[in-house]
């Protein structure tokens, strides 16, 4: 078994090597063979995790505190899961479309193979290494048409998240000065001891505030919905499905080895506004794909919100989100290229009447829209209702919650006018990436039943308590539809100049920055006072 976690990350990787040296479009078939393998393995390797709990494995023969080491524990494995299963996903979407370029197909399995190393590496050097890999390579992907557009978001989120790792390198210096060791799991022991040294605080802050630009927090956010709106749709979804989720999965495991309690209301706060400013600027755009960028970022400020508290019903109820988000993202985001594809636009006043043009593309798509916006029955519920049930005893709390959630609905009551009204486009007939997006909406309503073993597998506690078939949830959102319904077409739909100006506002390179630096500062001194 100790080979187990090795071979996660190499097969992939020596797949992608063996597809790009012989270029020839019958050998990339062997991206299935690969994904099957891996899969295969992971399900052996489950059992066992299963069983022991734990499973750590030292490379290179060197002792703990020095040397490589893999582990993983229920977490991980979930990610994993999660890699293994969005990868599928993006895999047979793609099939039709790329099944001839090698190149795709070699960069997309060397991704996955480092997105493993970095779910499994118990070292912050290594997460370090594996993060810039999956930096490069996501980059390569974003810029892969190759026009002029991509080209730009590409190479903006290339030094932006570069310039956020730097910080996270500088954080690993003192952090290694201070203690000799980077290993996480002595580095847990030793700083429940020393964690009051506002050295090792400001370590802890230059990883939190470089792990939110990966994780797009505000106010660092900025390359994110240039890199989704320029980006294949395929890439778009594994973006906002699975790899913004290594700064949140970093996140979980910095607060882990620091055990630093004292920041969970900041962190609350910190969500609220990465998930109102998303949620403001989605109401703004006429962009479909910017729509739902600006729409990751506000479930990332979601999802931030429920972690914040690192313990209890709040903080799996924003892991839960976490998975969730990825299903129903990646389906908003294939659904999306399907129906740009197919009208050869992306302005939402000019997409009508998609519902008869791709019928079964747009159950799918609403399917989504429902997981989103917290329907019952669907995924988004559970997980948002663990959050609101932990947040009953404070109003404040619950009041902010509420207002992103409106802001959700409204954005998708939005995005939904494209399914009405008549078009000339040509009726298209059911694909073979449509299967994709098939399994990733029944994994929306089947995640929906709070007694699946899905979920039963994440979260540690028992979500039975929620009802979906209980009247007042029924209520409750059917009366946030009326209000977001209202909101729309006395407000949104006339597109003010206050929301065209919100529309046209963008950050320069510079600016960003600059705004890096500022939230550092706002870091440093919340420690400070805190």
């Amino acid at each position: 078994m100790n080979l187990i976690p090795i071979l996660l990350i190499f097969i992939p990787i020596i797949f992608a090597m063996i597809i790009y040296l012989l270029n020839n479009k019958y050998i990339n078939c062997l991206v299935f063979v690969s994904q099957v393998i891996i899969t295969i393995v992971m399900a052996m390797y489950y059992n066992f995790i299963k069983i022991n709990g734990i499973h750590e494995v030292l490379i290179g023969g060197w002792i703990k505190n020095v040397g490589i080491a893999l582990k993983n524990d229920k977490l991980s494995t979930s990610f994993l899961f999660l890699t293994i299963f969005i990868w599928w996903i993006i895999l047979i979407y793609s099939w039709n479309k790329k099944r001839g370029d090698y190149k795709f197909w070699f960069f997309l399995l060397f991704l996955e193979g480092a997105f493993l190393g970095l779910i499994q590496t118990n070292d912050l050097f290594n997460f370090f290494i594996f993060l810039e890999i999956t930096t490069i390579i996501s980059s390569i992907l974003i810029i892969y048409k190759k026009d002029g557009y991509s080209v730009r978001a590409g190479l903006y989120y290339l030094l932006f998240n570069s310039s956020g790792m730097l910080f996270f390198l500088i954080g690993l210096i003192i952090l290694y000065m201070s203690t000799g060791t980077l290993n996480m799991d002595i580095l847990h022991q030793k700083l429940t001891l020393i964690n009051n040294s506002y050295t090792i605080k400001f370590s802890y802050i230059l990883f939190i505030a470089s792990l939110g630009v990966k994780s797009a927090f505000f106010p660092v956010y900025n390359w994110l919905p240039k890199a989704h709106g320029a980006a294949p749709s395929s890439i778009s979804a594994l973006l906002s499905g699975l790899l913004v989720k290594s700064g949140l999965y970093g996140f979980i495991r910095i607060n882990e080895i620091f055990s630093i309690n004292t920041y969970s209301e900041l962190f609350f706060l910190l969500g609220f506004l990465t998930a109102l400013s998303g949620v403001v600027f989605a109401l703004s755009q006429k962009d479909l794909k910017q729509i739902l960028a600006f729409h990751t970022i506000s479930q990332i400020g979601i999802i931030l919100m429920g972690l914040s508290s690192m313990k209890g019903t709040q903080y799996y109820g924003g892991l839960l989100h976490l998975f969730n988000h990825a299903i129903f993202k990646s389906l908003l985001f294939l659904g999306t290229g399907i129906i740009i594809n197919r009208y050869n636009t992306r302005n939402i006043s000019k997409l009508r009447g998609v519902l008869k043009v791709l019928p079964f593309t747009s159950i799918l798509l609403i399917i989504a829209i429902f997981s989103i916006t917290g329907a019952p029955f669907f995924n988004g519920y559970i997980s948002k209702s663990l959050i609101k049930y932990s947040l009953k005893g404070n109003s404040l709390k619950l009041l902010l919650f509420n207002i992103v959630n409106l802001g959700t609905i409204i954005s998708f009551i939005k995005f939904s006018q494209i399914f009405i009204g008549n078009s000339d486009v040509k009726k298209r007939k059911v694909e073979w990436c449509d299967f994709s997006m098939l399994i990733l909406a029944i994994m929306c309503i089947f995640m929906g039943n709070p007694y699946n073993p899905v979920t039963k597998m994440l979260v540690d506690i028992d979500v039975s308590f929620i009802k979906v078939l209980n009247i007042n949830s029924w209520i409750q959102y059917f009366f946030t539809l009326i209000i977001g319904y209202l909101i729309y077409k006395k407000v949104i739909s006339k597109d003010l100049s206050f929301i065209k100006k919100i529309r046209h506002t963008s950050f320069s390179f510079d600016t960003a920055n600059i705004m890096l630096v500022m939230f550092i500062f706002i870091l440093i001194i919340s420690c400070v006072i805190i």
